[in-house]
């Protein structure tokens, strides 16, 4: 079975949904791609998410501590970082869960399911095409 990552933008506390999907589908590590990994810190988002989501968690594509904040490159995009942490953890499988296009490097469009209203707004055909998405990596060798 392949190993597969699932980039989280976390924009809102609603991601019970989220944690019922992939309950199922224990091969899929979580990697966060929100700001407020920047802002907030890594452990205090993590917080906010359900045990079943927050054990999942391998890392984020920003550094988690806040003291940093200031380090971080202006020029560097959320869609630049997104695609640089895709390369350093070389995942099987790719998914992405966003809320906007933008965030979202052009080669990984087609893995990902944007939801422009936020995570809290998806509808059921987002989080059936997430569930189609999913479970290529149980398909993938």
């Amino acid at each position: 079975m392949a190993r597969g990552e699932i980039y989280l933008s976390i924009d809102s506390p609603h991601v019970a949904q989220l944690s019922t999907l992939l309950a199922d589908e224990r091969h899929i590590d979580i990697v966060l791609t929100s700001s407020w990994v920047n802002t907030a810190g890594f452990h205090c988002l993590l917080d906010l998410l359900p045990e079943s989501l927050r054990e999942r968690v391998v890392g984020a594509t920003v550094p988690g501590n806040r003291a940093l904040r200031h380090r971080l490159s202006q020029n560097t995009s959320k869609s630049e970082r997104l695609a640089e942490d895709v390369r350093r953890r070389e995942p099987q499988v790719v998914t992405v869960l966003e809320s906007d296009t933008r965030h979202v490097p052009v080669p990984l469009r087609d893995e990902a399911v944007i939801v422009p209203k936020g995570l809290w707004a998806a509808g059921h055909d987002d989080w059936s095409r997430l569930r189609r998405m999913l479970s290529r990596t149980s398909r993938a060798t």
